[in-house]
């Protein structure tokens, strides 16, 4: 009888130790399991964050330009948006040597299809000539580039409102049609009626 009680004893230690190694293995693996499950949610975040960079990437919009004039590489160029008409400039090979970059503003932001020309030297005031030529051959008076003298030719325009006609253009800008003339303080109806005829704008 004791000795199947040692033997029932050592069998119950037995059965005791296997099921303690068995919840130990059971907590352990658990555990890895978690940290498997963990570190594979991380990993495909990343790759989500990864792959929607990509995409906010390659859908940055873009702008499509026509640079001409005076630059080395004239032509119709993409660039990203919000770039300036100085990067036009360098994506078109630089200016030539000719190139009046005081007509241009380098730092203008540039918009899809705007069409940027790059002029040379000389050629604004080429382009101011030739208008004022033909104003000339045209006989009539060009109110937007007249001189006080030629404005005082003009029936019913005295040296004051010559001269306001002038300050007008100057300071708010060029006239767009000829009626804006009756903006101009004594300049009404009647007197606008008497020199349409001999005006024009350019």
């Amino acid at each position: 009888m004791k000795i199947f009680n040692q033997k029932k004893n050592i069998f119950i230690i037995i059965v005791s130790i296997i099921v303690i190694v068995l919840i130990i293995y059971y907590a352990f693996m658990k555990d890895e399991q978690e940290i498997f499950e963990y570190e594979e949610a991380e990993n495909m975040q990343n790759i989500e964050n990864i792959a929607s960079s990509e995409v906010e990437e390659t859908q940055k919009e873009t702008i499509t330009i026509y640079i001409t004039g005076a630059v080395n590489s004239p032509g119709v160029y993409t660039l990203p948006e919000g770039m300036r008409i100085t990067d036009a400039v360098n994506e078109a090979q630089g200016l030539k040597e000719d190139a009046d970059v005081e007509e241009i503003n380098l730092a203008e932001v540039m918009t899809d299809g705007m069409h940027i020309q790059i002029p040379t030297k000389g050629q604004i005031d080429e382009a101011v000539t030739a208008v004022e030529t033909t104003s000339k051959k045209s006989g009539k008076v060009n109110i937007n580039t007249a001189s006080q003298e030629e404005l005082e030719n003009l029936s019913g325009i005295g040296p004051s409102t010559a001269e306001k006609i002038i300050k007008y253009r100057t300071e708010i800008g060029k006239f767009k049609a000829i009626e804006d003339l009756k903006e101009i303080s004594g300049i009404g109806e009647g007197k606008f009626n008497k020199i349409k005829d001999m005006i024009c704008v350019k």
